[in-house]
């Protein structure tokens, strides 16, 4: 079972940013930064 992980704020909004800036894909965001893929696109809705 997957731990509950708490992100900070600014956290969330850098990985936004970089998200929408297309330097890099969601795939590798995802990896990099060892967050869900569903966690990511939450973030991005919410952002």
């Amino acid at each position: 079972m997957a731990k509950n992980k708490s992100y900070d704020e600014d956290f969330k909004k850098m990985i936004v940013e970089l998200y929408e800036s297309h330097t890099t894909t969601a795939a590798n965001i995802v990896r990099e930064y060892g967050i869900g893929s569903a966690t990511l696109y939450k973030w991005v809705g919410q952002y």
